[in-house]
């Protein structure tokens, strides 16, 4: 077939010439009209086919003003039971910082109502963190409590324990992470704890009437230490403890007294900024002045309110939705006391109901990963996504546009800020359509 057809072909030399103008004016139309389209904007093309309410509008802007202020508040809540923390720190910037704790004993197995003499008594606690100087001199001291600790109290960061009863003050050992320590205490404290055994039963009647507290805390001749111990279920053993050790007769027994995951505990800090060095010491606290640097500190110490009221005119526009809204946070790095190797892991996102009440952000009871919060050491900044957050406050969910940002009780490490008129400074990075 194909022979024949050019065959054909050769035999009628004048069909092809006669078909090539038709050709040419064909693809000629063709280009022409392509090249008509391409001068119209692409992105109008189709546009009248459309009505208007199918129009979105996108905008976005990284210029919205973040003022920032340092503040403190030393009643907040100390309502994070799972860490039980002693001991203090110092900062040249902060100041020092001083933490203790109060804490339940509990009765661990039933009294065998047996005539006793006590020999000894020992409290032992296993540290789940250690910072400082391990090597310098250090105290525990220990006391009773008079106050009744249960679930339902609020017990606030600066509250002074309700000490009715001291039980000593001992040398402690080097302490390491997760190795016990094992003191010895005066042999009258464990006479003082089996002075009525008839209160070992009901377990509850222990802790609720007859010794309803420990306070422990550690004090430093030179140098500062700070220990944590790990009282959340997850702890693979209880941490801390008091054995007595008696006999009966001949045979030689113990009994103890335990803060287990199940008892009631709260933590006390107490800030100390006029230690700090007088070139450094943070000179704005509570007076809503935008000082170039704010500034964050763990155990419940300064921290750092973030206002947002160029928010406020994008609360009237209807049918809103955020696309993002990212807080970039600069930090101040000087080599020595803040570097990037030393910077919290997280730094978390708070605000505040109509009541002043605390509340975590919804991008963050959202997802962590989510909100982020990480330090990033290409940009020296912290990153937090408030996007959750700015969409329920632009629907009227809440009230001001304003976060705090604060640091979890792992952190031991502060943080400074570069705030207002520094450069850099805050910035949100706010993005939304309009539909």
């Amino acid at each position: 077939m194909t022979n024949s057809f050019w065959k054909q072909q050769n035999n009628n030399p004048g069909t092809s010439r006669k078909g090539m103008p038709a050709i040419i004016l064909t693809l000629f139309a063709l280009l022409t009209a392509a090249l008509i389209s391409c001068s119209q904007d692409p992105v109008k093309i189709g546009l009248d086919l459309l009505p208007d309410s199918d129009f979105i509008e996108i905008g976005s802007t990284d210029t919205v003003g973040i003022r920032a202020f340092t503040m403190y508040n030393e009643l907040s809540l100390s309502n994070d039971s799972t860490k039980m923390i002693a001991g203090s720190l110092y900062d040249t910037y902060f100041g020092s910082t001083y933490c203790d704790f109060v804490t339940q004993l509990r009765v661990m197995s039933k009294w065998p109502a047996k005539a006793f003499v006590v020999d000894s008594v020992k409290l032992t606690f296993i540290p789940s963190k250690v910072t400082g100087d391990t090597a310098a001199v250090h105290y525990m001291r220990i006391c009773e409590t008079g106050t009744e600790i249960t679930d339902t109290t609020d017990f606030y960061s600066g509250q002074d324990p309700d000490t009715i009863n001291y039980l000593g003050e001992y040398l402690l050992p080097k302490l390491k992470a997760n190795e016990a320590v094992a003191i010895k205490l005066h042999k009258w404290v464990g006479e003082y704890l089996m002075r009525d055994t008839t209160k070992f039963y009901p377990a509850t009647e222990f802790y609720k009437d007859f010794f309803k507290g420990l306070y422990f805390s550690i004090k430093s001749v030179t140098n500062p230490i700070m220990v944590e111990m790990d009282a959340s279920n997850n702890a693979s053993i209880d941490p801390l403890g008091i054995t007595v050790f008696y006999h009966s007769d001949t045979i030689k027994y113990n009994y103890s007294f335990v803060a287990t995951h199940r008892a009631v505990n709260y933590n006390r800090f107490t800030h100390d900024r006029t230690t700090a060095d007088p070139a450094k010491q943070i000179v704005h606290v509570n007076d809503l002045v935008a000082d170039t640097a704010v500034y964050l500190q763990s155990y419940q110490g300064v921290y750092v309110k973030l206002d947002m009221p160029s928010l406020e005119p994008f609360r009237n526009i209807d049918n809103l939705a955020v696309n993002k809204a990212r807080i970039i946070a600069p930090v101040h790095i000087d080599g020595t006391t803040y570097k990037e190797s030393t910077m919290p892991a997280r730094v978390y996102v708070r605000y505040r109901d109509s009541e002043g009440r605390e509340l975590l952000i919804p991008d963050l009871l959202h997802d962590l990963a989510f909100m982020d919060g990480k330090y990033y050491s290409d940009k020296d900044s912290y990153i937090f996504n408030i996007t959750t957050f700015v969409q329920k406050y632009l629907n009227g969910e809440i009230d001001e546009p304003s976060v705090e940002l604060f640091l979890p009780l792992t952190a031991t490490q502060n943080v400074i800020f570069k705030a207002n008129s520094n450069e850099p400074a805050f910035k949100l990075e706010f993005a939304y359509t309009i539909f």
